[in-house]
């Protein structure tokens, strides 16, 4: 029998991220056509589906409809089937996200891919459960679940490896941000396994050395630097020691930068920071690691674009992990999830930092890891 597999998106996931907005939870009404306009969710849902094609993959996509799938299937050409949900009237929301869900589900889906973040797990999780096997295509701000494949082309290589009954399921946890931003389990799903790994939960560091280790690396990179350093914070406790170090209250899960007048900038975005290195004499950003993860870019820290990267200059970037979060690595790489087009940069652009570099992970400590495209 053909797997019968359901689609459903969020048609604003990921807006926002290189804006430095957190999620979209909040977002405002009259942002929703602009959200919808900038098309991360569709892009990267289409991208898991022409994966998933070219490997081969037979099953009927059976569509939420409209904004919530449907329309992008349309669009790139897919034969999708579209359920009879009552549309909504306007901007979509997390009920219309659980009543699609139910819906698929009511009408006897195998499976179900979905492209969004955080809270769209967890809305699915709430409406389905672990009735049927999900994958997850990443592609709102954090990503911290375990349901999520590395990539848009990881997704489409596990659902086509699911479609030919090559896979199998196990109950993961849904994570998403508590009141202090910290990520917490909030639900399950079944996620879809098979021979290429799904990312796994963010998990922070609890070695009793990490807080010496982040304060020595600190200070490390405070000796190397200069009266002229422009210094670009990124997300994460062991970036945040240097801010510490700084005397800087920043803001943990954005980009900051402080300058060498002692001037601080908060959450600061993508235009904001290009301004920035373009005009610092000596800029550096401290670029921290997703715990349990290994992601480097692509989860929580959008603001750090392709082309902010290209203008600082791979030299300038120091990436810092204690050594605990680098031995919790499995495998000892680290990753990259850029967006369509490498955020603005040429087709065909090969990232900056891809390649191997030296990671700072204590006091005249480091060692190196290979930084390489999640979608590979």
């Amino acid at each position: 029998m053909t797997m019968r597999v359901g689609v459903l998106l969020n048609p604003i996931a990921g807006f926002g991220g290189t804006l430095a907005m957190h999620g979209t939870d909040l977002l405002a009404a009259d942002r929703f056509a602009d959200a919808v306009a900038a098309g991360r969710s569709s892009r990267r849902l289409v991208r898991a589906l022409e994966t998933w094609q070219a490997r081969g993959g037979a099953a009927r996509l059976v569509s939420a409809p409209g904004l919530l799938g449907a329309d992008a299937l349309r669009s790139a050409g897919f034969d999708a089937r579209v359920d009879v949900v009552e549309e909504a009237t306007g901007p979509t929301t997390r009920r219309d996200t659980l009543a699609a869900a139910r819906r698929l589900i009511a009408d006897g889906i195998d499976a179900l891919l979905f492209s969004g973040g955080d809270g769209t797990a967890t809305d699915i999780a709430e409406a389905i459960g672990l009735a049927v096997p999900v994958i997850g295509v990443p592609s709102g701000v954090k990503m911290h679940s375990q349901v999520f494949s590395r990539s848009p082309e990881a997704a489409g290589r596990l659902l086509a490896e699911l479609t030919a009954g090559r896979a199998w399921d196990e109950t993961a946890d849904v994570l998403d941000a508590a009141a202090d931003g910290s990520p917490g389990v909030i639900a399950a799903l079944r996620a879809a396994r098979a021979g290429e790994p799904l990312q796994g939960a963010k998990g922070g560091s609890s070695a009793p050395s990490d807080a010496g280790e982040r304060r020595a690396i600190a200070a490390e990179l405070l000796r190397a630097s200069g009266p002229a350093t422009t210094w670009i914070i990124g997300p994460g406790t062991t970036a945040a020691a240097l801010a510490d170090a700084l005397g800087v209250a920043g803001t943990l899960r954005g980009v900051d930068v402080r300058h060498p007048s002692g001037a601080v900038e908060l959450d600061v975005d993508e235009e904001r920071l290009l301004a920035v290195v373009s005009a610092a004499a000596d800029p550096r950003l401290v670029l921290g690691v997703v715990g349990g993860q290994g992601f480097l870019l692509g989860r929580g820290n959008h603001e750090l674009s392709p082309r902010v990267l290209s203008a600082l200059g791979a030299d300038r970037v120091s990436i810092v992990a204690t050594s605990s979060k680098v031995a919790t690595l499995v495998p000892p790489v680290l990753y990259i999830d850029a967006d369509d087009g490498l955020g603005g940069e040429p087709a065909g652009s090969r990232h900056p930092l891809l390649g191997y570099r030296r990671v700072r992970t204590g006091a005249r400590q480091t060692t190196v890891l290979n930084v390489v495209d999640a979608a590979a």
